[in-house]
């Protein structure tokens, strides 16, 4: 047993507490003369009680579950005045005691009862009857159902259901294959946990119900009438309800383990089948032809509005500083933000427009995040299975197209694995598998290789500069190099608004913005031109350019020490070793040189400093 990341004192508690729960059973099971337990539970009243308790507490966990689940997802997910007011009203039966449920539910479809009298004309009397005690044992019971499930996917979030929805699952594909498998766990501990709580309900049950043999008199009734006519008997029926509690408790215990499995261990994947339908298709996967997006639209409260057209084929990246509304962009591509006017089209396709909204399910986007977001209970082949799945796809046409893509992506060998099995590089291939599988229009990537380490991200880089060759694609960024091999335009976003717009070798050569000069590497200067120089902190730089307050963008590895005719004599201020150059700084200005040329420096001596023309680009505020 390993302790050593949990106090002692905390195990002396867990004792204490493990105590308080056990010794009661013991004694009661102390007082109990054993020799007797048979006749006890034996009696016609005890097996009518054991088996309509059973029976009602069955039905009323259907109940729960049919009518929890969906208060859960819509308390989850939905977003609506009152909210907190109803999810407080749902809980309430957990804090209010019992019998005043009871009286709630008389009050309610009793015979003078708010609804009763209703049913009393149609010929249906619940009160008093095995009706009552579901409806009871229901109204105590479905919290319990609700607080777990509810918790549970709050904690899971809804970017596995995005990522579904972009991929075209409908949203109940995605409750039944996404939502619901992934809170699995937390859906089968609450039906155990409402099954239970039915299971021992009494106080509602005896004042909404009563107790007539056979009818309405459970367990926990049947346990409190011998309690006054037989201690004996009570304490052998009380022993008898803790039996069957371990034996649902064991049950969930193991339902839970398998839910867990489900999650953890190897798919059963059809292998032959695969193999089959490989040598079927062992042509590439046809794709469809590449479509343009263009999109002009704006979101008032961001202060965002932005113009952009990407061409067939083409892929834009997208840089920008924090806030700068590239998150807004994706949002709006793929559904999941609403614009206040505007209009974006891929294709033939209208996004949205001010008549029309697709859904994400419907729009032929998809997206690839940083995070692979692979669902984790799908083995590789039925991740990338999903999309074609949910475009209408046949079984076996969405598993051929699967597996070439995977090949594509050079994870056919990893088909038959789950995610949590595999290496960021392995799963980012899969995910972006899944994504061309589904077929889009246009792919949307959302920095996918920030999050890869240095080894994993060449190869996906080549991958993505292979697959994304001939697609339309908007790529968000904050890496020059994937913009560089990746992209054929770069778009600059600034508080909302496109900055620049350029082919990456020309922007970030001569950039125009300050971010692109950063992105790129440049040191920035403030100054002020004049006179045909660009001064800085007092050093005199020569540049073509109009009089008044200026920046520049210098580029350190083009900066020289060596005296010409422009040349300043500027002193070392700081020497920083940068791998394999060094940076010199000379008051506002830094040079990259070679290791050895700064061996011969030290921080104090003044140096010539030239600044070729090209080194520096000079603009205007």
């Amino acid at each position: 047993m390993k302790t050593a990341l949990v106090p002692r004192w905390v195990l002396a508690l867990a004792a204490v507490g493990a105590v308080f729960v056990v010794l009661p059973i013991v004694a009661m099971a102390l007082r109990l003369d054993w020799t007797q337990l048979g006749p006890l539970v034996a009696s016609a009243e005890a097996r009518d009680a054991l088996l309509l308790s059973l029976r009602t507490s069955l039905a009323s966990t259907v109940l729960c579950v049919v009518l929890g689940v969906p208060m859960a997802l819509v308390l989850a997910r939905v977003r609506f005045p009152g909210q907190r007011m109803l999810r407080a009203i749902v809980l309430l039966p957990l804090v209010l005691p019992p019998v005043v449920g009871g009286i709630a539910l008389l009050y309610t479809f009793g015979r003078r009862g708010l609804l009763g009298g209703a049913f009393e004309v149609l010929g249906v009397q619940i009160a008093f009857s095995t009706l009552a005690v579901v409806i009871a044992q229901t109204f105590v019971a479905l919290p319990f159902l609700v607080l777990s499930l509810e918790g549970a996917l709050r904690a899971i979030g809804t970017r596995y259901e995005e990522v579904a929805a972009t991929l075209g699952a409908r949203p109940t594909r995605v409750l039944r294959r996404v939502t619901l498998p992934l809170a699995l766990p937390a859906l089968l501990s609450g039906t155990v946990l409402s099954f239970a709580r039915a299971l021992g309900e009494f106080g509602a049950t005896l004042t909404f119900a009563g107790s007539l043999q056979g009818v309405t008199r459970t367990m926990p009734l049947e346990i409190y009438l011998q309690r006054e006519l037989d201690p004996d008997a009570a304490i052998a029926l009380s022993l008898l309800l803790v039996v069957v509690a371990l034996v649902v408790v064991a049950l969930a215990g193991r339902l839970d383990a398998r839910a867990a499995r489900l999650q953890s261990a190897p798919a059963r994947v059809e292998r032959r089948a695969r193999e089959r339908e490989q040598q079927r298709q062992s042509a590439r996967w046809n794709t469809p032809e590449p479509v343009a997006l263009a999109l002009e639209a704006s979101v008032a409260d961001r202060g965002w509005q932005v113009a952009l057209d990407v061409a067939p084929g083409d892929t834009v990246a997208v840089v920008g500083p924090n806030g700068a509304g590239k998150s807004t962009l994706l949002g709006l591509l793929a559904g999941g933000l609403r614009a206040d006017s505007g209009r974006a089209t891929v294709g033939g396709t209208v996004l949205f427009d001010g008549r029309a909204h697709l859904a994400p399910h419907q729009r032929p986007v998809a997206i690839l995040h940083q995070d692979p977001l692979l669902f984790p209970h799908l083995s590789v082949l039925e991740n990338v299975e999903f999309g074609p799945r949910s475009r209408g796809m046949s079984r076996l046409e969405a598993r051929a197209a699967a597996c070439t893509w995977l090949a594509e992506a050079d994870a056919l060998d990893l088909a038959e694995r789950m995610p949590r099995s595999l290496s960021g590089g392995q799963a980012q291939r899969v995910a972006v598998a899944r994504a061309l599988a589904a077929e889009p229009g246009v792919l949307l990537l959302d920095e996918p290789l920030s999050s890869l380490d240095v080894a994993a991200a060449p190869g996906i880089r080549s991958m993505l500069a292979r697959v994304l060759a001939d697609r339309t694609a908007v790529l968000v960024t904050h890496d020059v190099y994937d913009a560089h091999v990746l992209a054929d335009r770069v778009v600059v976003l600034d508080r909302g608004h496109v900055a620049e717009v350029r082919p990456p070798a020309e922007l970030f050569a001569r950039p125009r913005t300050r971010f692109a000069a950063q992105l790129a590497g440049l040191e920035l200067l403030e100054g002020r031109m004049h006179d045909g120089a660009f001064e800085v902190d007092g050093v005199a730089l020569p540049v073509d350019a109009a009089d008044g307050p200026a920046w520049g963008a210098l580029a350190p590895d083009a900066v020289r020490l060596e005296a010409t005719d422009t040349s300043v004599d500027l002193a070392v201020t700081l020497i920083e070793p940068r791998g394999d150059h060094v940076r010199v700084h000379l008051g506002p200005l830094a040079a990259d040189v070679r290791p050895a040329d700064a061996a011969r420096l030290a921080v104090g001596d003044v140096v010539p400093v030239t600044v070729p023309a090209q080194a520096l680009t000079v603009y205007g505020r």
